[in-house]
């Protein structure tokens, strides 16, 4: 199997049409048409499903795609390696964060990187969780920092810290308590939240499932200040960590309130692109960096609501 023939799948999917593909390949159609004919027949599987409105990659044609990104992308820094003189860890690195823990980490993150490792290049992806997920499975990403519902540690897996998740709004009739509010009491308030995709929606949905409720959603919205911007102009709340209240903003304003009964709470890891083998040099040496950063930033209190995993200090 060629490389280049790998490269050219690639680049068919992400156009989604062999004609545009070809274009940006500087190919004829049909000559990019026979590659993919014989990528196929080398294979001896569909990968295409070709149509009117373009191509669509088959299940194998799937598999295929997320496994040639991380090959080609494999074979691109291996060469840079071989190709590379310079002494000590370097190459790309590219990282998906969350919004919500981009915020704080990645600017210190580059300031690491910067002082400790010169050589390495990071390539950083902001987005909601669902999206950075989605490029972690595709093979695009080195490290990604992901949430779960436990702590408890999985292979490829580093753990980095918990976070309780608040009511951020003021709902109508408001409750008894201005620091807490147990779920059963947001039966019938407004909330914007992620789409089903996201981490945070799903914990939203089984904690209001566990009391026999479905979370009364009035709009899904896929970024975190539209979220903080709509909880504070009144009509609706949102749940989100106290983490997304970065400098001069401060929670108790907005009306932030632990939810209880039980507490809310997500757990967050930083994550290889592969459980099977040891990252690069430069991947290791920067997860070790977004260890060592979180654990400095929760230590001086610049990241408020986070309680490190087991071996850091905890900040409450």
């Amino acid at each position: 199997m060629d490389i280049a023939h790998l490269r050219d799948f690639i680049t068919v999917l992400d156009a989604g049409s062999l004609t545009r593909a070809a274009t940006e390949l500087h190919v004829s159609q049909p000559a990019l048409s026979q590659r993919m004919a014989q990528l196929e027949h080398q294979l001896g599987v569909r990968l295409l499903e070709r149509g009117p409105r373009g191509v669509r990659p088959t299940p194998a044609g799937r598999s295929l795609y997320r496994d040639a990104q991380q090959l080609v992308r494999q074979f691109d820094r291996l060469s840079e390696d071989i190709a590379s003189d310079r002494d000590g860890v370097h190459g790309p690195v590219a990282i998906g964060l969350p919004t919500t823990v981009a915020t704080h980490l990645a600017p210190a993150l580059f300031s690491w990187t910067k002082a400790h490792h010169p050589g390495v290049h990071l390539q950083l992806f902001e987005s909601m969780s669902g999206y950075i997920h989605e490029l972690l499975l595709g093979g695009r990403l080195d490290l990604a920092a992901v949430y779960r519902e436990d702590d408890a540690r999985r292979p490829g897996e580093v753990p980095l810290y918990s976070e309780d998740l608040y009511l951020i709004g003021t709902p109508d009739p408001e409750p008894e308590s201005e620091h807490e509010v147990s779920v059963l009491e947001l039966r019938e308030v407004p909330l914007v939240a992620p789409g089903g995709r996201s981490n945070l929606r799903a914990l939203i949905d089984r904690a209001f499932g566990g009391h026999g409720l479905v979370p009364t959603v009035v709009a899904d919205v896929e970024s975190l200040g539209t979220m903080i911007r709509i909880a504070e102009s009144g009509e609706a709340c949102t749940i989100l960590p106290l983490s997304v209240f970065a400098g001069n903003r401060r929670p108790r304003d907005v009306g932030a309130r632990r939810i209880t009964g039980p507490p809310l709470a997500r757990h967050v890891a930083i994550r290889t692109a592969t459980e099977f083998y040891e990252p690069r040099d430069a991947v290791v040496a920067v997860r070790r960096g977004i260890v060592e950063v979180t654990r400095r930033l929760a230590g001086d209190g610049r990241w408020e609501g986070i309680r490190l995993a087991a071996g850091g200090r905890q900040q409450h």
